[in-house]
Order: structure tokens, then sequence, then C-alpha cells
């Protein structure tokens, strides 16, 4: 990926540029709006920065001449955001993917972390066969043809029963995303496998975890070996909660997120 294009993705800043800065990463398929239901309770004590992925949302698509994303290559954009606009270090908070780049701030970053908040990911998430086969799928079907399949993964029966409209918001959105961007980004989930960077993170750097007990994505057991590699005690569990929390359960989560940060 380009750095031109590295430095087109779309970046919403929000609040007083006097208090500290939270930056907010989404889960794949979805984008910066994921986080809308938490922002009011974020925003009068933070500047907040949220980011679009590469052909999510109003970022633009990964031109197919790119036939591979390097490891870095959602990470360094939100430093290079971060540094651009003077700050030098900020509290994180990222869901699924988000959360996978939040390990790497974790432990090749962490001197720019205040602290951390990883909710619904993992160390490795799924297997890389099925990351390729997705891709593959995607190239093949389109995201528009896959969008009720997938969608039907990301939030719990309750939620949906309570909220059926946000399932038919996010399949319109996801029908929306560039589908060789989203293949490409289940390529680098295929080759992202955290578990031995984590093993010499910085230990006093305040991070939590949080997940949801109906997720099927990244399930509780996925979240506690992740708990394990960062020598935390438990993960919060967010009852009758699926993939997403920050729509699903956007009250806990705010309370979460500033609490944990007081």
């Amino acid at each position: 990926m380009s750095k031109n294009l590295l430095n087109q993705l779309f970046f919403s800043i929000e609040g007083n540029a006097n208090n500290p800065a939270i930056v907010l990463g989404h889960p794949l398929g979805m984008n910066l709006t994921v986080w809308d239901p938490v922002l009011p309770y974020l925003i009068e004590n933070f500047r907040v920065i949220r980011w679009d992925l590469p052909g999510h949302g109003l970022s633009p698509a990964i031109d197919k001449t790119i036939t591979s994303l390097h490891l870095d290559a959602l990470v360094e954009p939100l430093l290079a955001e971060c540094d651009s606009l003077g700050i030098e270090r900020f509290h994180y908070v990222g869901t699924s993917i988000g959360g996978m780049i939040g390990q790497q701030l974790i432990s090749e970053h962490s001197n720019r972390l205040l602290s951390a908040t990883l909710t619904n990911t993992g160390a490795q998430i799924g297997t890389s066969e099925a990351w390729l086969s997705r891709q593959q799928t995607v190239a093949e079907s389109g995201l528009s043809e896959l969008a009720c399949t997938f969608v039907t993964r990301w939030f719990s029966e309750k939620s949906v029963h309570h909220q059926p409209e946000i399932k038919i918001h996010w399949e319109n959105q996801l029908s929306q995303v560039d589908d060789y961007s989203y293949g490409l980004l289940c390529a680098w989930l295929a080759e992202m496998d955290m578990t031995s960077a984590l093993s010499s993170y910085k230990k006093d750097l305040p991070i939590q975890l949080l997940g949801g007990t109906k997720d099927i994505a990244t399930t509780p057991e996925l979240m506690q070996i992740l708990a394990n590699l960062l020598e935390l005690e438990n993960v919060i569990l967010l009852e009758e909660v699926g993939h997403v929390p920050s729509i699903e359960s956007p009250e806990k989560l705010g309370n979460a997120i500033v609490s944990f940060i007081k």
C-alpha cells in the first residue's frame, strides 16, 4: 500500500484539542460510525479520533495494483495522523481487527499509549485458511450478496430482537464496503498472530479487555487466551452481547472505558 493512499484514509477528529486524545478502531466490514452510540460518553472529556479502514466508510479503496498489505500497514497511518495532530500519547479503544491494531500498539508502540481497551478480539482470530477462503468467496460473490450471512454473526439474537434495525443498517453498510479492500484485510488477518509479540510488552501499561457472552467470532475463551498473554486477571464479559458492544451495549461500554481511564 503506497504512502499516498495511507495518507488519504478518512479521519474524524472531534472534541476539545486540550483534552486527552482517545482513538477508536472499528471492526472489519463496519466503519467509524459504529462508535456513534459511545461518543456521548467520551466527547466531554476527550479529543476523539476515529478513522475508516481502507475501502470502508469514507476511506478510499485499495488500488488493485497492490496485492498485499505489510503487517504495519494499518497502524502506520494512525500514528502518522496522530503525529500530524501533535498527539504524542493517546488512549486507544479497538474492537475485532481494531483490537488487533491495538495489540500492535501495545507490543511495538507502547510509548505512544496512555491506556488500551480491547474488545472482542484475539491474539489470533480464526485460522489463516478461513480468512483466505473468505477473501476468495468475497472476490467471487461480492459483499452485497454475502452481507446478510456475515452480519448475522455480528450481533446476539437478543440485540437483534430488541433492535431489528441494526441488522438491516449494517447489512447495507457492509454492502458498500469495497470487495477488494475487504479481501486484502482478510489476507492481513490471515497473517496476524500476536502471540509471541505480546510476550514482552510493557507491563505497566493499563489494559482492559471486554467481550460478549454471545460472541461467536471472538469467543470469551479466545479473549481469555489474550488475557493470559497480557497477564491480566480477567475479561469483562457483557451479558447477551455479540461481537459489537459499541452498538449492542453502548452505555456499559462507554462507562467501562471512562471508569477504567479515570
